[in-house]
């Protein structure tokens, strides 16, 4: 028997609809069906992210070109890897991509092993821009997103195309609720004329020349001590045992290592020097706008109410022209501990400039204080720093000083002090002094210490941060909620 389906009255319960991609609704995390198209990734990204190793079979094919004058080989060789690269693209290509479904992204990839990727989109905290020099050449961009409760890692887009790059991020950041100002277009970057769109930066552009000059100056103190360290230990060594006996070992077996270490450094601050080029700083809302690079450009988000800390470095040779550096750090509630994330908001600037950004950063934040060393009797324990290490409890902040070679001044407000501890080791206690450790949330707080203080002003310095960082903790949590 066959029953005929009756006609629907206006009483009955309509079916239950399709969820949308996203919305107001509430939606029930979970994978999107099987049919929901995935949005690809440019075609170009398996060539790009294997540069390296292209590069390194082209160098090989060029060296065996040189040597054995057979030029079909090259031919062939350029042939095969093409061909090859490009099946294997094709076959990348389709198991990598993402679905934007409810308020989650959902991020897929792998050949042979297949990984599956969710991150949900409420708990986003950033989404930053990077265009490495290879996908600057094809007018490309990459996606880094950051969401508390990771683990530590951000999840990677790579690459889209820079248009399609900017309203993906704008769109991921209006379904978390978390709107920001888009980058400079590709048209701003590229033009001759500095001409900022959106906000007006907190600080002016920082010079080639300038900038320069600061990561030599950096560098040359560190470089120069090696270099008299070293040459002057083969001086004394070849002097006693003669050069023609111990040149080779030494040279193979010390000073080559100690000059590729000094090598690293030289590449390390031109790295640094290419990273902080063009650098460009803005605040818009509630985040600070970060845009910097030469070769690799990125454009970094910093959300200001997770700012946990704010460094400010002085260089040893920066201390004559009054120059200063702003780090600032900030904390995602993860489930692993020490996860920190460290944004340069000022590679190098004048005291004027520190202090717009120190302001942005942390409200109402100064940037020169006036720190309380500690006593005489510890001075022994730090000869050279003594006179450069203190602690100041300012209003707003709880400030150490410490450092030589790179000064350094860790402000931490009230508010993000989560633990407060006094340690005092034998000698310590011998002596009468103790340090005071503010812990914040990730691993900062091992260097806002209040180092040798004498043991009752310690005491009553670990009393008083703990009762002001629950007055400030009170006063903010109206605020957050």
């Amino acid at each position: 028997m066959s029953a005929e389906a009756g006609p629907v009255h206006d009483d009955e319960p309509a079916p239950p609809l399709a969820p949308e991609p996203y919305g107001p609704a509430p939606y029930t995390p979970g994978a999107p069906p099987e049919g929901v198209q995935r949005q690809r990734l440019h075609p170009l990204t398996p060539l790009l992210e294997s540069v390296r190793f292209l590069t390194a079979v082209a160098a090989a094919v060029g060296v065996q070109m040189f040597t054995s004058r057979n030029f079909l080989f090259a031919v062939y060789a350029a042939v095969a890897a093409a061909v090859v690269g490009g099946i294997a693209s094709l076959i990348a290509l389709q198991y990598r991509g993402f679905v934007i479904w409810g308020r989650e992204l959902h991020i897929y990839g792998g050949v042979f092993t297949r990984s599956h990727r969710t991150v949900p989109l409420d708990r986003l905290q950033s989404v930053d821009l990077v265009r490495p020099l290879q996908a600057r050449l094809f007018r490309l961009a990459q996606l880094n997103i950051e969401v508390a409760g990771g683990d530590g890692t951000d999840a990677k887009l790579a690459y889209l195309k820079h248009d399609r790059a900017l309203e993906l991020r704008s769109e991921l950041l209006s379904i978390a609720g978390r709107p920001g100002a888009a980058p400079r277009t590709e048209s701003t970057e590229e033009s001759t004329e500095e001409v900022p769109e959106g906000p007006a930066p907190l600080a002016p552009m920082v010079t080639v020349r300038k900038l320069a000059l600061a990561s030599l100056l950096e560098a040359l103190p560190v470089q120069l001590t090696a270099l008299l360290v070293f040459g002057t230990a083969f001086a004394v060594t070849g002097s006693i045992f003669g050069f023609s006996k111990v040149a080779t070992a030494l040279w193979f077996g010390v000073f080559a290592p100690a000059l590729f270490g000094y090598l690293q450094s030289t590449v390390s601050t031109v790295n640094r020097f290419l990273r902080n080029s063009r650098f460009r700083i803005t605040r818009d809302g509630g985040n600070l706008l970060i845009e910097r690079g030469l070769t690799d450009t990125s454009h970094e988000t910093v959300p200001v109410d997770r700012v946990t800390a704010v460094c400010f470095d002085e260089p040893i040779l920066w201390r004559r022209k009054d120059w200063r550096r702003v780090e600032v750090w900030t904390a995602a509630v993860s489930q692993q501990i020490n996860v920190l994330k460290s944004t340069t908001a000022l590679p190098v600037g004048a005291p004027a400039e520190v202090a717009a950004v120190a302001a942005e950063a942390v409200p109402e934040l100064p940037s020169v204080f006036e720190v309380e060393r500690p006593p005489r009797r510890a001075r022994w324990r730090m000869p050279l720093r003594w006179k450069r290490t203190g602690t100041l409890l300012d209003e707003k902040v709880f400030v150490a000083r410490h450092g030589w070679w790179v000064n350094t001044h860790v402000a931490v407000p009230y508010a993000r002090i989560q633990s407060v501890r006094v340690v005092q080791g034998p000698i310590q206690r011998m002596q009468g002094l103790a340090t005071v450790h503010a812990m914040t949330a990730g691993s900062v707080g091992h260097t806002a210490k209040a180092a040798h203080r004498d043991v009752r002003e310690a005491v009553a310095m670990a009393a008083e941060l703990r009762k002001r960082a629950d007055a400030a903790a009170a006063l903010e949590a109206p605020r957050l909620s």
